[in-house]
């Protein structure tokens, strides 16, 4: 055997002993259910790599990210969304709906559960080939994290929307610009309130542009973890807006409804059988 094919070998098993040893001694585990898996094989289990795909795949409304079959879309745009006329962003893309356990997890445990690195780097990225499948992908010059309260921030293990932005930055080659925007109000969580009404009060007000917002005349792409209503994502716009951006997009990871309301439901295709 060649000399340096046998070094090939020896260093191989090498790995391969270390990695098991590490494994036994700091066994890894899937960053959305924590199960075991091997070393070397990612940060998601088998089961929960299938579920995301599945999120991933289901059909959206490219204006408004509503769950819905790709029939009901004319014009670029949904009927819910036709009828919103908050709704101030160009496009949006999105992984899948918070309905989806795995995804559920991913952002609980980014949230509150202070695993941060780990479902940042999986969440960002999904959101990254969530982006690449957007026709408007090449136009975005900034990413623009929600700003995250200096208090909201002391009781969170970590500012979620700038991790997000962070991670997907990385995947994607496209700067982050966090310093466009800040939190000049602390509200409750929107989580606590009931409508969507009370979503867009609570929100109201919330935020400020800083001094050097840095956006004029570019086209930015708005990063969030979770949208319900669409309340926070309008208000950011608007003053991205008023501060000079040409046009806005938004990047979330996952859509959801309000409590009360129907989860939205794709529709069946239509057949394409010959008759």
């Amino acid at each position: 055997m060649p000399e340096t094919s046998r070094l090939r070998t020896v260093l191989s098993a090498t790995r391969t002993l270390a990695g098991g040893l590490l494994d036994a001694l700091l066994p890894q585990t899937c960053a959305a259910c924590e199960a075991w898996i091997p070393a070397g094989r990612g940060l998601l289990c088998a089961a929960c790599r299938q579920e995301l795909g599945a999120a991933a795949g289901q059909n959206y409304c490219p204006h408004c990210g509503r769950s819905i079959s790709r029939l009901t879309v004319h014009d670029g745009r949904c009927a819910g969304c036709r009828a919103e006329r908050f709704w101030n962003v160009a496009g949006i893309a999105r992984v899948g709906t918070y309905r989806n356990e795995a995804l559920r997890r991913l952002l609980v445990a980014l949230k509150f559960a202070g695993g941060g690195n780990r479902q940042a780097d999986c969440l960002g990225q999904l959101l990254a080939e969530a982006l690449r499948r957007q026709a408007w992908r090449d136009e975005i010059e900034l990413l623009v994290p929600v700003p995250m309260h200096w208090l909201r921030r002391w009781q969170r293990p970590c500012d979620h929307a700038r991790e997000l932005a962070e991670a997907l930055s990385r995947r994607v080659h496209i700067p982050v610009c966090a310093s466009a925007l800040r939190r000049v109000r602390h509200a409750v969580s929107q989580t606590r309130t009931r409508s969507r009404a009370e979503r867009f009060r609570n929100v109201r007000g919330c935020f400020g542009a800083t001094r050097r917002p840095r956006v004029a005349g570019r086209t930015v792409c708005i990063i969030d973890n979770l949208l319900v209503s669409g309340a926070t994502i309008h208000e950011v716009s608007k003053l991205l807006r008023a501060a000079g951006a040409r046009r806005i997009y938004a990047a979330v990871v996952a859509r959801s409804t309000l409590p009360g309301e129907p989860e939205p439901r794709p529709e069946p295709e239509l057949s394409q059988s010959n008759p």
